[in-house]
């Protein structure tokens, strides 16, 4: 009798034929084969869930389901996590893949630390039609204890990886709720910040997780009119609101924080202006906005970079 997966990995797709494939094969080709592969469909037309029926015949642990509606970004993957049975889950985007010793990777940390609620790849942007993939460096490596990156993934961004990189104890994920339902571009970093600050977590950087970002991407789309931003900004304000999340941050750590709120306040103010737009109220608890001065012309530049790295 084979051994039972210990991990689930969960595609969420909508219209994502043409690399829905990619994505499977990836999960076939790992050389780990403890695991179950869930196919959620989100009422595609592009023959997506043609795709997905037709793969549960490549492997008896490949399934397919199709939502009775539409439940859009952040409602799919949050019903794509509740999928399966195995102890850890992955989110694997539809147009993402793995590298095939990813799962091999993180096994071996989970199974000589069971502890561990999170444990976080490496990422690389698979960019079509540019030179070369980009390779984002690991800010961190190693086992760290609950609340210990909070400060620094507050002040400064992401620090742990999008969600086709990020392995979870499915028990640690249910314990905050599950995937944010309300989060459609910034859900993965409120849900990893939240199981950050109450359970220790495991940063890999040898397992590699391919993130597709063409033109044709809600990810490059969101890049280039600066919503990311908008939505990093909105998320940082609830997770300050979080007194299980705060109760790590010395008072030094919260002002940078919050310097971080009003940079992002500033950068989607000035980027919306140029561009044409409202713009959202800043908090009533901020800094003096001078002191935001510096991140937000990074923050400002790093959107128009975007824009014109994905443009040209």
């Amino acid at each position: 009798m084979p051994n039972p997966p210990w991990i689930t990995i969960a595609i969420p797709s909508y219209n994502r034929a043409p690399l829905l494939e990619r994505a499977v094969r990836s999960v076939l080709a790992q050389s780990d084969s403890g695991w179950e592969l869930w196919i959620v469909d989100d009422q595609s037309t592009d023959g997506a869930w043609e795709l997905a029926q037709a793969a549960t015949q490549w492997s008896p642990g490949i399934h397919a389901e199709r939502n009775t509606e539409n439940l859009g970004l952040s409602g799919n993957f949050r019903r794509a996590a509740t999928k399966g049975r195995a102890p850890y889950v992955l989110l694997l985007a539809a147009d993402d893949y793995l590298e095939p010793t990813f799962l091999d990777k993180v096994h071996a940390v989970v199974a000589t630390d069971p502890e561990l609620a999170l444990v976080s790849g490496r990422r690389v942007q698979h960019r079509p039609g540019k030179r070369g993939n980009r390779y984002y460096a690991t800010p961190l490596c190693g086992r760290f204890e609950a609340g210990q990156t909070i400060a620094r993934a507050l002040a400064h961004g992401n620090l742990y990886g999008l969600y086709s990189s990020v392995v979870v104890r499915r028990d640690a994920l249910e314990s905050i709720g599950g995937v944010p339902a309300d989060n459609p571009w910034a859900g993965d970093f409120e849900a990893w910040v939240n199981i950050a600050a109450r359970y220790p977590i495991y940063f890999a950087p040898s397992a590699l997780a391919f993130q597709h970002l063409g033109q044709d991407t809600q990810t490059a789309r969101f890049l280039a009119t600066g919503r990311l931003v908008a939505y990093e900004w909105k998320t940082l304000r609830r997770l300050l609101s979080d007194e299980s999340v705060t109760v790590h941050l010395s008072p030094k750590d919260q002002q940078a924080a919050e310097r971080r709120i009003v940079a992002l306040w500033w950068s989607v103010n000035l980027y919306r202006l140029l561009r044409g737009g409202p713009c959202p109220p800043l908090s009533s608890q901020r800094p003096a906005v001078h002191a935001a001065f510096v991140p937000t012309v990074l923050t400002l530049m790093k959107l128009w970079y975007n824009r014109l790295r994905l443009t040209y």
